[in-house]
């Protein structure tokens, strides 16, 4: 472990972690933090005067590919699947399939819905629910068209995507770090993606029915259409969020107590929690 006498002074210390070792009074002066994780640590007198912290612009951009790459993938997945689904009717043997589409949207587009839970065991739990519903919808469509759309591959890897996303979701609601950045930015842009699907499928039954001048169901649908557009951007807003919020400088349930921090850059850094800090003022505090 490290000591008082260790010297981190003017290095380039990006990406290195540091969570819940003893750096009492070390010297960080005048050095690269960015992206490094210091949560839980002990770091009381410790000197950050002129260093660097935040994001690294190589966590930024390995966020922001993933993020649109899970978008494609959602976009392909779901455009198929949503015009393959239109015009159906309840008498047809594809029916259930419809349903279950529609259910699986719903559920993966209310990502927005559940950005602010978590800090409650109920609401990390609710937090995952979009998080799962993705990773089943986009287990089922892949895996099936691989399969030559082969029913019971379909099926079966859809519940491997939901036990794998459940794990994965569940530590994304308890920890936030590089990897959960990531994880973050995915399921934000996933969420989007199936929002925009869900408000078109239940867009064109609006339209229908208004067109066969069914005005409650036309109404009613059209307001749930509009609603999961709202989402839809609010899912794309924390996508962007969760991009440059991934590998940032992390001082989680650190205590920072005494610690020397003159002209320090602290964009884009991660205090909650940590002892020294007030949130409220967002200042250090003396």
């Amino acid at each position: 472990m490290p000591t008082p006498s260790v010297n981190f002074a003017n290095q380039d210390l990006r990406g290195r972690v540091f969570k819940n070792q003893d750096l009492k009074g070390t010297d960080f002066s005048g050095s690269d933090i960015r992206g490094c994780d210091f949560s839980g640590a002990l770091l009381q007198a410790a000197n950050f005067e002129r260093v660097k912290a935040g994001q690294t612009p190589r966590a930024a951009i390995g966020a922001a590919v993933l993020a649109s790459s899970a978008a494609v993938l959602a976009a392909n997945a779901v455009s198929q699947m949503v015009f393959g689904a239109i015009g159906q009717t309840p008498a047809e043997p594809g029916w259930s399939f419809v349903v279950a589409l529609g259910v699986s949207l719903a559920i993966a587009g209310a990502e927005s819905a559940t950005w602010g839970m978590g800090r409650s065991q109920i609401g990390q739990w609710l937090r995952c629910v979009p998080a799962i519903a993705s990773g089943t919808l986009l287990s089922f469509f892949y895996a099936g068209s691989a399969a030559d759309n082969n029913s019971q591959v379909a099926i079966a890897a859809a519940a491997i995507g939901a036990i794998v996303t459940a794990g994965l979701a569940r530590g994304l609601a308890q920890h936030l770090n590089r990897t959960a950045g990531r994880l973050a930015a995915v399921s934000a842009a996933v969420g989007a993606v199936a929002a925009y699907g869900f408000a078109f499928f239940v867009g064109t039954s609006a339209i229908a029915g208004l067109s066969t001048q069914r005005w409650g169901l036309g109404l009613v649908l059209s307001l749930v259409s509009a609603g999961y557009l709202g989402l839809c951007f609010r899912a794309l807003q924390q996508t962007i969020h969760a991009v440059r919020s991934s590998g940032v400088t992390c001082f989680r349930g650190a205590d920072l107590t005494d610690a020397k921090f003159r002209d320090a850059d602290w964009q884009n850094t991660d205090f909650l929690k940590a002892i020294g800090w007030d949130g409220g003022t967002q200042r250090f505090l003396r």
